[in-house]
């Protein structure tokens, strides 16, 4: 017998923050979810994505997948101006839906989803494509996803102990080093420009915002032997010079690098791609063969993660008794 909800459970940050979900259990979440992609058993059209007159945009990701038994959708925006009105640069909610009747379980605080999986997800990648014996971190970009990145790279890597930083806020930065400085053992130094702080790094996070137009900055002899660069903030920073100087390119989702190519204008100079991050963890294509590899990695961050994230957050929620419910209809519905 179908069970009949009769409301559907809110839950915020601070909700989700109790609920103690660790950046460790996220990247092997998003592991699993990897694997079911790579069995073709998701559907995920491709994001909505938009800027409005300026750096903002909103963006709507929407997945389902019969074997995790859940469907979802996100709404969000983004704004880099944010900070300076005390808000956050992104703010948004996540639906979750039972797949096999639609009906709605969960709303949720959609930045702090996007927050953690972001991160968890480029942790997940450097997991699989950080060559053997490196040491240094370098992040582009000391706001959230900074912070997130330091922990989740902890996760995976904690052998590497040195993180170098920029951002173009000195004092965003600063207050970086300040706050992050051994938090997870690692010595922190600030950077005078982007420049130094690729031409340092083993894995380079590049997580500046999205911008409507480009303005790249990070050429190819910046990037070292060996070195690993994780972006989060699309094409953003890296000049098609240096993308097609990659001795490996992957993504997490092909469809979206199409799709943002063919509606956004991004992602001009990728003329392929290597391998997806389903590939790579299910099946082993576009592993690094060489310490001397130079690769690449798009994370454009997908509905898949937030569904998996949401899966494991309404599970806990309702094991604990978290969350506000709210009223949907009687127990009765009319047909």
């Amino acid at each position: 017998m179908t069970e009949i909800y009769t409301d559907v459970r809110f839950l915020s940050a601070a909700d989700l923050d109790t609920l103690g979900l660790t950046m460790a259990e996220i990247t092997d979440i998003l592991e699993e979810a990897f694997h079911v992609k790579a069995t073709g058993d998701v559907m995920m059209p491709p994001k909505i994505f938009f800027h409005r007159h300026g750096p903002r945009f909103y963006s709507s990701m929407v997945s389902a997948s019969p074997d995790l038994g859940y469907a979802g959708c996100k709404w969000q925006s983004g704004d880099p101006d944010n900070p300076g009105r005390a808000l956050p640069y992104i703010q948004g909610l996540y639906i979750l839906t039972e797949d096999a009747t639609g009906q709605m379980r969960a709303i949720m605080d959609a930045e702090w989803i996007t927050g953690i999986r972001t991160a968890a997800a480029s942790g997940l990648v450097v997991k699989y494509l950080a060559r053997s014996g490196a040491a240094t971190l370098g992040i582009l970009g000391c706001g959230l996803q900074g912070r997130k990145h330091l922990e989740a790279i902890h996760a995976v890597r904690p052998d590497i102990e040195r993180c170098v930083c920029y951002d173009l806020r000195p004092d965003r930065q600063q207050q970086f080093i300040e706050e992050m400085t051994g938090k997870f053992g690692h010595t922190i130094d600030g950077a005078a420009n982007a420049e130094e702080v690729a031409r340092a790094s083993d894995v380079l996070i590049t997580g500046g915002p999205i911008m409507d137009k480009r303005d790249p900055v990070i050429e190819p002899e910046w990037i070292k032997p060996g070195a690993l660069v994780v972006t989060i903030d699309y094409d953003s920073y890296v000049t098609d010079a240096a993308i097609q100087s990659m001795d490996l390119v992957l993504t997490d989702d092909q469809g979206q690098i199409e799709d943002a190519r063919r509606n956004e204008g991004k992602f001009p100079g990728v003329t392929r791609i290597d391998a997806t991050v389903a590939d790579l963890v299910a099946h082993g294509t576009g592993r690094r063969t060489s310490d001397d590899q130079r690769i690449l990695a798009f994370n454009l961050g997908i509905a898949l993660e937030d569904l998996a994230t949401g899966i494991e957050i309404l599970r806990r929620a309702e094991q604990s008794g978290v969350g506000t419910p709210l009223p949907l209809r009687s127990a009765s519905p009319q047909t």
